[in-house]
């Protein structure tokens, strides 16, 4: 290796290091804003479902589901599975569920920017029709 050459395997814990305070910020700053919004919006109308959905900028990425910030300021995966149901009912179920997701830290900076940015409008459109 010359001498001028960049080694990604030993900068990639250097940038883990620097990021890693960014990241807690943005987590902190998150649990405060969802902690302020009382109540907490409901996501789709469902009553028993406290999350706001959360689209970070640029193209989505297909092998990613719906992720939510929810009321305890945590990014979750909302999953709503379809399953056969009585046939009074139309004979199909759903249930919905709230997973935890692995993220890389850049895609957790990504979601949480966007989470904040949400949780912020809807929190100042609140302020607004108090005003």
């Amino acid at each position: 290796m010359q001498d001028n050459e960049v080694d990604p395997l030993t900068k990639r814990p250097v940038g883990d290091a620097v990021g890693e305070p960014a990241l807690q910020e943005l987590r902190k700053l998150l649990h405060e804003l969802a902690s302020a919004l009382d109540p907490f919006p409901k996501f789709m109308d469902l009553t028993y479902i406290e999350a706001v959905e959360v689209e970070p900028p640029g193209p989505p990425d297909p092998g990613r589901g719906c992720i939510v910030v929810c009321s305890d300021g945590e990014l979750r995966e909302f999953v709503l599975r379809m399953i056969p149901g009585p046939f009074d009912t139309g004979g199909v179920e759903q249930t919905e569920e709230l997973n935890d997701v692995d993220m890389s830290p850049g895609e957790y900076a990504a979601y949480a920017r966007a989470a904040i940015h949400e949780l912020e409008t809807i929190i100042e459109a609140r302020r607004q029709s108090d005003g």
